[in-house]
């Protein structure tokens, strides 16, 4: 298992976001982001949307998550 804030993932706080594969912790990212429901996290999720306009952004961005994920050290 792997560890990240929520900062770290492109979001709003402080809040620890595990999991144990890239798709995993994306998946956690996106559920704590929803279910905070504050202006803070409803924001970052707009950019985020803005940012991964078309496949190949998103292609680039999951690249370097996933790159990110790697180099993590396990939990």
């Amino acid at each position: 298992m792997k560890k990240m804030t929520c900062k770290e993932l492109d979001g709003a706080c402080d809040a620890e976001i595990t999991g144990d594969t890239p798709d995993e912790m994306a998946r956690n990212s996106r559920e704590h982001a929803m279910s905070a429901n504050d202006e803070a996290h409803k924001n970052k999720m707009k950019q985020m949307g803005e940012m991964l306009k078309g496949p190949e952004a998103v292609k680039k961005y999951m690249d370097d998550f996933k790159a990110k994920f790697d180099a993590l050290p396990d939990a």
